[in-house]
């Protein structure tokens, strides 16, 4: 009988040979090491596989103020280990206000003559769409009804009087360097408003909707994205009563939103 060849540190494991692959493992030390050296192998034999950030506790994600990652039942989801791309998200669902006319009409004006003075040639948001976010809800591949629902029974159970709303600064917020947002905010918190937001975040986490409440806010209006940075300045101070807030399902890439619901602030 021939005596066992004892492979050396160096020489590529068998599973490895067998699939071809550049792949030289230290001998593990223990199980955890193990596991790690596995990864490394199924990441190689996958190179689709998830970034590790996506596989963080949803925690971080609420404490940073980053999107939600998607839920396993979300129909956007699918699976990376065996080559299938997420879908393309269509749909998103968020919760806002939305100015009256009249004063969605000084926004946009406003928004032009900012464009303008600071030499921004770039679309600008209609006035019909301008508004403040509450909560992003999620983005998905076509709606998920049991989502809509939850985020119904949230806002219909909220009892809040109107309150008053107060922008007097443009700025641009981080983002993409050829697309940050150019925005209308408050210099101050606007407390009313913080408090029904809270309110509101209760609510959705009572409906099974925690993930979407993130603990960072900052009240604003995005007018338009721009490649140019808009260092923070003072205008002429634009205000209203919110009076009610909607529950709008946004066609990504189309600029439509839709209206699925509306909530009368009446308490």
């Amino acid at each position: 009988m021939s005596k066992s060849r004892h492979r050396s540190d160096t020489e590529q494991q068998p599973f490895a040979d067998e699939g071809g692959l550049p792949f030289h493992a230290p001998p593990a030390t223990d199980s955890l090491a193990r596991f790690f050296e596995l990864m490394e192998v199924v990441q190689m034999l996958s190179p689709r596989w998830p970034p590790r950030e996506l596989t963080q506790d949803r925690g971080q994600f609420l404490l940073s103020g980053k999107e939600p990652m998607a839920t396993p039942h979300d129909p956007s989801v699918q699976s990376s280990l065996f080559g299938d791309a997420p879908a393309q998200p269509t749909d998103r669902l968020f919760l806002g206000l939305f100015p009256d006319t009249a004063t969605a009409a000084r926004i946009d004006a406003l928004g032009a003559e900012v464009c303008a003075r600071h030499g921004l040639r770039v679309p600008r948001h209609q006035p019909g769409r301008l508004h403040i976010t509450l909560f992003h809800i999620g983005d998905w591949a076509g709606l998920p009804m049991d989502t809509v629902e939850a985020t119904r029974a949230a806002a219909a159970s909220l009892r809040a009087p109107p309150f008053p709303i107060l922008l007097d600064e443009v700025a641009s917020f981080s983002g993409r360097r050829d697309k940050r947002p150019l925005v209308l905010k408050a210099s101050d918190g606007n407390s009313p408003l913080l408090a029904f937001r809270a309110q509101l975040g209760e609510a959705l986490a009572r409906n099974g909707l925690g993930r979407c409440v993130s603990r960072t806010f900052e009240p604003h209006v995005t007018l338009a994205y721009a490649a140019q940075v808009v260092e923070p300045e003072a205008v002429a101070p634009i205000g209203w009563t919110a009076q009610d807030f909607v529950l709008i399902h946004s066609l990504l890439g189309q600029t439509r939103h839709i209206v699925l619901d509306r909530w009368p602030l009446n308490a």
